[in-house]
């Protein structure tokens, strides 16, 4: 049954326009410029033009009692508790709860028990509204009368004072900006009286180069009167929190709050931040072409298509600009409907995803599009080989926001995450640069610790550069210094030369681009950095024709961050190219109601594999020379395309996803008396396993194969099935060993190793080592049950016996484990 498109739902607070660009035949004449508003995209009483959204404005504060806040703010004090306020500097021994007095609907500052700060960050342009009242009783002069202060992330405080009937310097009375601007006039009441400050805060504007198009700007409206108006400062901060002084005065504050604004855009509505509902339907869209929008308003454009038979899209991961306008092609390539639905930081899709389920008749009418405020922007439920389009502006706030299908069972394998970075350079991340040129023909990188330099020098701006000397070709650039990352993680670098270029890190190659080419294809290589300084290496060589070196990188929180002084002519569109999935993907083998056998080469599996796929959505690989399961997985089987396409080699990535490796990489099942320190038995380099002889499989009724083999004189036979389902996260891999003979006393069955082995729920939880398989790393961590296994060093191990049952599950299943035998 084909299920019918849910109406597109659109950010509550953005203006969706999609614009028809009507083909013009040569003949026909240029058409007359219409009179468009400005922005160059609407005419002059457009009806179709979107209405501003609905506010219940705040209420009118007086001196008894303060208004109530606008419909769309976030609420900082209430009148009852200061849980939204936390210590801004926290002593030992102390928590951080905030420590001011609470009472009749105010809070009021207690002497020298530190300043308060909110305990959130609010990205982007917004508007603070706080009411603030000094003592009735006047007490001192000057500025020992009612200070207080009000700090604003990346702005100067803004001054808190009884300014009236009280002389002081300008720069330091009420509303001014502390020692840099005073008020435009003394807006001050009486002491005792309640006092308004609304804030407008405008954080800096870059354009698609990353350049400070727009600084950062401040006004302030004190008791309705604007006494500050648009001040410009330098910071390039894009969130911030408030803070409220302790100056040692019993200053009162109440009715806090704060709103989002979008100023960047003038025909905007605004921005929601993550979590705030969307509309239910998009507004009416002019078929007037744009003509007159600034490139950086052009948005990023981002195409995801769905793979056939695989439940998986073929782009999981693409990066783009905080605040960024972003057009999406959502092309469902697939035989059954699927939907792209974008959550919040943090948020566990694939229980926001399964939640539906609770309400099973209610997420039909939605056409299984959540009812969750974490969802912030999402597709139609898109019929197959239809295709769906979105627009949306990025989040402010730098992160990694998940993108997921929540069609009943996809979320487990449909996933992906867009990162928002801050759209720009930060300050320069390499210092102490310098060069060492060297003359020479080349048509590979040299050896240059093997050279002497022509000329060395220091690099004045840090900036990776050609222009120090006037060489056009048969020349040599190494350039060393230190990168700095600003936190721990994973970091891309982005190589382009003509010709050869290479970026080493601490010494390890991580983007090579060697060889004589034009430099129209990106190098990228990933590394993980702890924070702190790293070596940095470039090497560069100039054969012949033109020479071009471009370098930059891209690390967690931030986009592509240039290295190199000249610019990638195609560096602004880099960030919209996402990562596709391997181009030989198309031959899946699906697993129906009996096991599916694949014996070909698989990565992990070692060379004499034979991989499984089983009902129940888990798949193994079971190995002819380790005797034993080396690998497993849950989700989707095996793509056979790159073993059917071209000449057929290669190893196969598994198709699925919580790739696990239970008891280590070339090691053999069994051991007599293992010491929990001494190596386990292993399978030497090109050499076959002493005491084990392979005897080949069977295939029972159903299907599913038995393997058997030989140990010390034991005849063993192994079965494994999927019991339940893991794909949905309740099934686990049940492994059945029957033995044969007389068992060698203190012989074992090691059933996992890890670096981290700790009983629970009546079973083991293991952390094996960081699993690779083709440059995608595993977790590796899983779940074993087996009666009477123990933990022996760095292995779970099992006591031989003739009749063994283990269960292997992975963490979200740990519940469901089989009992053993």
């Amino acid at each position: 049954m084909r299920c019918l498109p849910l109406t597109l739902v659109a950010f509550s607070l953005v203006a969706i326009s999609t614009f028809l660009h009507a083909a013009e035949a040569p003949s026909t004449p240029e058409p007359k410029k219409e009179n468009l508003t400005p922005g160059g995209i609407w005419k002059p009483g457009d009806i179709s033009r979107p209405r501003p959204r609905v506010v219940t404005p705040p209420g009118y504060t007086t001196n008894d009692a303060p208004g109530h806040a606008p419909s769309d703010a976030t609420i900082l004090f209430d009148g009852k508790d200061l849980s939204h306020w936390k210590r801004d500097k926290v002593a030992a021994g102390q928590d951080d709860t905030a420590p001011w007095k609470v009472e009749n609907g105010y809070f009021e500052v207690v002497p020298k028990s530190g300043y308060l700060r909110t305990r959130d960050k609010f990205p982007g342009d917004t508007q603070w509204h706080i009411e603030w009242a000094t003592p009735s009783v006047v007490v001192g002069k000057s500025q020992g009368r009612g200070n207080s202060g009000v700090f604003l992330t990346g702005f100067p405080e803004i001054q808190v004072l009884d300014s009236f009937e009280n002389d002081t310097y300008p720069d330091g009375q009420a509303a001014a900006l502390y020692h840099q601007y005073p008020p435009l006039v003394n807006a001050s009441r009486k002491p005792g009286e309640w006092q308004t400050y609304d804030i407008i805060v405008e954080r800096a504007k870059r354009d698609a180069q990353g350049k400070v198009e727009k600084k950062a700007r401040l006004t302030v409206i004190h008791n309705g009167l604007v006494v500050q108006w648009g001040r410009e400062f330098n910071s390039t901060d894009q969130e911030g929190d408030l803070a409220l002084q302790d100056h040692g005065n019993p200053v009162r504050y109440r009715n806090i709050w704060v709103r989002r604004l979008n100023l960047a855009d003038p025909d905007s509505e605004g921005t929601p931040p993550p979590g705030a509902v969307a509309s239910t339907a998009a507004p009416a869209v002019p078929a007037t072409p744009k003509t007159s929008a600034p490139p950086a308003a052009e948005p990023k454009t981002v195409t995801i298509k769905t793979l056939r038979a695989q439940m998986r899209y073929d782009t999981t991961e693409f990066a783009v600009e905080a605040g960024r306008n972003v057009k999406l092609i959502f092309q469902n390539d697939d035989e059954m409907p699927h939907n792209l639905c974008f959550f919040a930081p943090g948020t566990d899709v694939i229980a926001a995803a399964n939640k539906q389920m609770e309400k099973p008749e209610e997420a039909l009418k939605r056409n299984w599009i959540p009812d969750d405020p974490r969802m912030w922007v999402h597709s139609k439920l898109v019929n197959p080989h239809e295709r769906d389009e979105i627009d949306f502006v990025a989040p402010e706030k730098p992160g990694v926001y998940p993108y997921v299908c929540t069609f009943p069972g996809h979320a487990a394998i449909m996933q992906g995450k867009m990162i928002v970075g801050e759209g720009g350079p930060r300050l320069p991340a390499l210092s102490g640069l310098k060069f060492q040129l060297y003359l020479g023909d080349w048509k590979n990188l040299p050896d240059f610790s093997a050279l002497q330099p022509h000329r060395e020098g220091e690099v004045k701006d840090n900036l990776v550069q050609l222009k120090l000397d006037d060489y056009k070709n048969d020349f040599g650039l190494v350039f060393t210094g230190k990168l700095d990352a600003p936190k721990d993680g994973d970091y891309t670098f982005l190589l382009a030369s003509d010709d050869g270029g290479r970026i080493l890190v601490d010494g390890h190659k991580v983007a090579d681009d060697d060889g004589v080419h034009p430099a129209t294809d990106v190098r990228e290589g990933k590394v993980h950095l702890s924070k702190g300084a790293h070596d940095f290496r470039l090497e560069y060589f100039q054969a012949a024709g033109q020479s071009e070196l471009y370098a930059a990188w891209r690390g967690p929180g931030y986009a592509i961050t240039p290295l190199s002084k000249t610019l990638h002519p195609d560096w602004k569109n880099l960030l919209a190219k996402p990562k596709k999935h391997d181009e030989t993907t198309g031959m899946p083998l699906v697993v129906g109601a009996e096991p599916v056998i694949y014996r070909n080469f698989i990565t992990g599996g070692g060379d004499r594999g034979i991989a499984v796929g089983y009902p129940g959505n888990a798949s193994i690989v079971w190995n002819a020379e380790y005797f034993g399961p080396v690998i497993a997985w849950r989700g989707a089987f095996i793509d056979a395309a790159r073993h059917w396409n071209g000449r057929g080699g290669g190893f196969q990535l598994p198709l699925g996803f919580d790739v696990i490796r239970p008891a280590g990489e070339n090691t053999l099942p069994f051991a007599i008396h293992p010491s929990p320190d001494a190596p386990w038995p292993a399978v030497p380099k090109g050499e076959r396993a002493d005491d084990y002889t392979w005897k080949g499989y069977e295939l029972d009724a159903q299907r599913y194969p038995t393997f058997h083999y030989e140990w010390k004189g034991l005849k063993i036979s192994e079965r494994l099935s999927v019991d339940g389902d893991a794909f949905a996260g309740n099934g686990h891999l049940v492994r059945v060993l029957k033995i044969e003979g007389q068992i060698p006393e203190g012989a074992v069955l090691r059933l996992a190793t890890g670096s981290q082995i700790q009983p629970a729920d009546g079973a083991f939880h293991v952390t094996g080592d960081k699993l690779v398989l083709d440059g995608h790393p595993f977790d590796n961590a899983f779940q074993v049950a087996a009666e009477g296994a123990v933990i022996s060093g760095k292995n779970l191990i099992l006591p031989l016996r003739p009749d063994v049952t283990v269960s292997y599950s992975w963490p979200s299943a740990h519940n469901h484990h089989a009992a053993a035998q």
